[in-house]
């Protein structure tokens, strides 16, 4: 709600901010040509057009989203935001010739004459405006869905890291680890050279994990601590060495 809040406000500066610009514009030029304007005067005037043209940028942001310039289809959309642009600015110089006839209170212009002066005066100025209103909208609609892709992104990236985390802890778990630990103390006695190699591969392999998937290392800590206790350099006595190679037995 608060967003929403700020959203209008921020709007109603920016078009503000424009009907200023303008305004110090009418100002500057009217007295360059020696037909000055009082600032009064100006600023009434510029805000009341810009003010217009913002109220009328609502449903053209609408008709924007509705029906946005795509590939897919292109040419339906374009002809109808031509068409909508036509009504923008009839539009436009309707109300304008409302609120101009309501501050003069009746004077000596008629509604017909102040249409017919705004037709012959700003008809192409507010197509030009339509087409900037409709521009801004695809604008930030493009940026918004460019966002949505790339959270999508990170988000099917977070899923997939955690896929490969989830299946590289599947192969080493504590069946894996005794079941290796298991066929290199059978192969230590009868081909040293393949334990060596075992153990050299189960080296990398452990390697890899806590390089590449840092995660692991808390796995690894935890569940394996034990077994990594039990494999000291000192040589073990007969009746350690009997319960170390039952602790080592495959789980199946």
């Amino acid at each position: 709600m608060r967003k929403q809040w700020l959203k209008w406000v921020l709007l109603f500066c920016l078009w503000t901010v424009i009907g200023l610009a303008f305004a110090g514009q009418l100002y500057l030029s009217r007295a360059k040509i020696g037909d000055p304007v009082s600032w009064r005067f100006a600023l009434g005037k510029s805000l009341a057009d810009w003010y217009v043209f913002a109220v009328l940028a609502l449903p053209a942001s609408w008709l924007a989203r509705r029906f946005p310039l795509e590939k897919q289809a292109w040419a339906p959309a374009l002809l109808l935001h031509v068409g909508a642009s036509v009504a923008f600015s009839l539009g436009w110089m309707l109300l304008r010739a409302a609120v101009e006839q309501w501050e003069s209170r009746g004077g000596p212009i008629s509604f017909a004459a102040t249409f017919s002066h705004a037709l012959v005066a700003t008809f192409v100025f507010n197509l030009l405006i339509y087409w900037v209103v409709i521009s801004v909208s695809h604008t930030v609609n493009y940026y918004r869905k460019y966002q949505e892709r790339e959270m999508r992104a990170a988000s099917l990236e977070k899923s997939l890291s955690e896929a490969k985390l989830q299946a590289l802890q599947m192969q080493l778990n504590p069946h894996f680890l005794f079941n290796t630990l298991h066929a290199i103390s059978s192969l230590v006695h009868k081909d040293a050279e393949a334990a060596d190699r075992m153990i050299s591969r189960l080296s990398d392999l452990l390697r890899y994990t806590l390089e590449v998937l840092p995660n692991t290392r808390s796995l690894l800590n935890r569940n394996f601590k034990s077994s990594i206790a039990t494999s000291k350099l000192s040589k073990p006595d007969s009746a350690r060495d009997c319960r170390s190679r039952n602790e080592l037995r495959p789980i199946r």
